[in-house]
């Protein structure tokens, strides 16, 4: 009978405390550095699938991840509604007198061109689907 492994056996590698070393050196400048073999640089005790930071940034640090999420959020917003109006409200519009909206308004390519993509990609998505299971259960 095949046992399947848990997906965090594949994603972090398990590593033993109980052989990590710890050596003593004297550097240069005659301070002491500690340092270890373990997989994550220090014998600190910690859970076995579990990830440390490697690199640790001050509080005083401004941490910028917030503003790049709020920017691809509004990024996402804008696209989507400007291809809704494409495809959709711009054929209830009238002629604005602005050219790119009114070639937005008399297209016949574009405003196709994402739904019939749209069948494209479910076959793909089905496909990479596919592959993972045959990865996952092989």
């Amino acid at each position: 009978m095949h046992r399947r492994r848990s997906s965090k056996s594949i994603l972090f590698p398990r590593t033993n405390a109980t052989t990590a070393t710890t050596t003593t050196t004297l550097n240069y400048y005659g301070n002491v550095n500690n340092t270890s073999n373990s997989y994550y640089g220090s014998s600190s005790n910690h859970p076995i699938y579990t990830r440390r930071s490697m690199a640790h940034l001050p509080e005083t640090t401004f941490d910028s991840t917030y503003l790049w999420g709020y920017a691809l959020l509004v990024a996402t917003a804008i696209l989507f509604f400007g291809t809704l109006y494409a495809m959709i409200g711009s054929k209830f519009v009238p002629d604005t007198q602005i050219e790119i909206l009114d070639w937005i308004k008399h297209d016949e390519y574009y405003c196709l061109l994402v739904p019939i993509t749209a069948i494209v990609m479910i076959y793909f998505i089905v496909w990479n689907w596919m592959g993972m299971k045959f990865f996952r259960h092989n």
